[in-house]
C-alpha cells in the first residue's frame, strides 16, 4: 500500500512538472511525509562496547530507514565499533543496582523522543543479541501502540525476600502501583512521553539498595496511567512465569541440568551448548542475554533467527 501511494504520487508530480517546468515546487517537503516512516529506537545501556557488534550489524543491515540507535556507555572510550557513532552527548556515571541506571535510561529515552519518527523504544544491554529477524521484530513491535514489560506483584505467597524487601522501601503513595519489572523493556512513544513529563518523581526512588531499574518504570506507569493495563502488550504474570523471561529478553537464570539458580546476574554464555542454542531459538522472546565478548554465539546466530 505504501509503495503504491508513493509511486502514484511520483507519477502525478512528474506529470505536473512536465506540464509546468518553470514551477518551483518544494519537492523535499512533499516527499518527507512518505520517506519518514515509523522507526524503532534501540537504546543501548552499556558498560563498554556492545559485546557482539557483528551480530547487530547483520541484524540492522538493509533496514537503515526503520531504526535509530542511541548508546549510553559507562566507559565511552572503550566503544570502538560502529556504535561509537551513536553515543549520546549527555553521559553520567553509572553503577549496578543504583538509581543512576534509571537516570541514564531516561537520558536515552529523552534523546530518542527528539526524533518524532521513533514510535517504539527498545532498551537493550551490551550483552544482548537479537534472536529474531529485524523484519519480524519491526512488524510485531509496531503492529500496535502498546508497551512491552514483564512484571509481577510480590507478596507473601509469591515473592522472594529480596523483592519483598524492596516493596517495603517504596513510598506509601506508590505502594498500590508498585510492581517488580524486568529491566529490559519496550516502551510506546505515548508511555515514554508520559514518563519523561513526570521524570521528577524519580526523587522518591533515590534510596540505597532499592535497585529502582527493576521497579521504577512499571510502577510509574501504573501510578500515572490508571488504564495502563489496556496499553500493555502483556498482563501481569505470576512470579513463576516472570522468571521465565519469555516475552522480551530471554535470560538463563536457572540451569535445569544442575538445578541451580543464579542470583544477581543471569548465566553468562561463552561456549554455546546444543541445549542452550535450542532453548534460545525456540524462545518467544525477541532478544537474549547474557553473552560474553568471547562467546561463540555468532557461529549459531543465523541458525537461531531462521524460523
Amino acid at each position: 500500500m505504501y509503495k503504491d501511494v508513493l509511486i502514484f504520487t511520483i507519477l502525478i508530480l512528474t506529470l505536473f512538472l512536465l506540464i509546468n517546468p518553470k514551477k518551483n515546487l518544494p519537492i523535499k517537503n512533499i516527499f518527507e511525509g512518505f520517506l519518514n516512516r515509523d522507526k524503532i529506537a534501540f537504546i543501548f545501556l552499556t558498560i563498554d562496547d556492545v559485546n557482539h557488534p557483528i551480530i547487530w550489524k547483520g541484524f540492522f543491515k538493509n533496514n537503515e530507514d526503520k531504526y535509530n540507535i542511541y548508546v549510553h556507555p559507562k566507559n565511552p572510550e572503550n566503544v570502538t565499533s560502529f556504535f561509537k557513532n551513536h553515543i549520546i552527548d549527555n553521559l553520567i556515571p553509572t553503577k549496578w543496582g543504583d538509581v543512576s541506571l534509571v537516570d541514564a535510561t531516561n537520558l536515552l529515552i529523552s534523546r530518542a523522543l527528539k526524533n518524532k519518527s521513533n514510535k517504539k523504544i527498545i532498551l537493550v544491554s551490551n550483552s544482548c543479541i537479537p534472536i529474531k529477524k529485524f523484519s519480524y521484530i519491526y512488524n510485531i513491535v509496531l503492529e500496535d501502540d502498546k508497551s512491552w514489560l514483564n512484571f509481577y506483584k510480590p507478596d507473601y505467597v509469591q515473592g522472594s525476600k529480596e523483592h519483598l524487601r524492596r516493596m517495603d522501601m517504596i513510598e506509601p503513595k506508590f505502594k498500590k502501583s508498585a510492581y517488580i519489572n524486568e529491566q529490559w523493556m519496550i516502551l510506546s512513544r505515548k508511555h515514554a512521553e508520559l514518563l519523561e513529563k513526570n521524570n521528577k518523581l524519580i526523587k522518591y526512588f533515590r534510596k540505597p539498595t532499592l535497585i529502582p531499574d527493576e521497579l521504577y518504570y512499571i510502577t510509574m506507569l501504573h501510578y500515572l496511567d490508571k488504564n495502563v493495563r489496556k496499553n500493555l502488550k502483556f498482563d501481569i504474570v505470576s512470579r513463576r512465569n516472570y522468571l521465565k523471561h519469555e516475552y522480551i529478553t530471554y535470560a538463563k537464570w536457572y540451569d535445569d541440568r544442575t538445578y541451580k539458580w543464579q542470583t544477581k546476574h543471569p548465566f553468562e554464555y561463552t561456549t554455546m551448548e546444543k541445549h542452550d542454542i535450542l532453548k534460545i531459538k525456540n524462545s518467544k522472546a525477541l532478544f537474549a542475554r547474557k553473552f560474553s565478548p568471547e562467546s561463540d554465539i555468532k557461529k549459531y546466530w543465523k541458525y537461531i533467527i531462521e524460523q
